[in-house]
């Protein structure tokens, strides 16, 4: 497996990966849209940003198995700069090797930046899998820094 930065050309090549993932989100739990039209384009995005980046997960096939955004933006409370991940999914045939190569690419790319930290979201949204996410985040070091919470209005 590779991860590399993305180019708007590989935009197409995501579909079968969003897909996947719009079918593990919990947007009706929320009463949110899951558009994928939409979230493709806010992948897309982040490629031309200087503040961001598209990184992709590719298998031995060259097949996109997985994707994590990434945006950089100055501390609000202090001097440091602050990575932090904007979506990512990797296709469950691929987590595991892939998921620990991807988060650890992105932490070369924030370092790159110049940043002195990365931020990680664990998302009720994003799947079911919130829970174990956080046992996760937890194994590789990271610290629980914000809860956040949603209603309708």
């Amino acid at each position: 497996m590779k991860v590399t930065k993305a180019k708007t050309e590989d935009i197409r090549g995501l579909i079968p990966v969003a897909v996947e993932w719009r079918k593990t989100c919990n947007g009706k739990g929320f009463g949110i849209d899951l558009v994928l039209e939409t979230h493709l384009s806010d992948l897309a995005g982040l490629i031309e940003r200087d503040d961001a980046d598209l990184l992709l997960l590719s298998n031995d096939k060259d097949e996109i198995v997985g994707y994590m955004g990434l945006i950089c933006f100055s501390s609000p409370v202090g001097n440091q700069k602050i990575a932090e991940e904007h979506y990512w999914f990797v296709a469950g045939r691929s987590r595991g090797r892939g998921t620990m190569l991807l988060i650890r690419k992105a932490k070369e790319w924030a370092k790159e930046k110049g940043c002195s930290h990365i931020i990680f979201n664990a998302s009720n949204l994003a799947s079911n899998m919130h829970d174990k996410i956080c046992v996760f985040y937890k194994k590789i070091g990271l610290r629980k820094f914000e809860t956040s919470f949603i209603g309708r209005i």
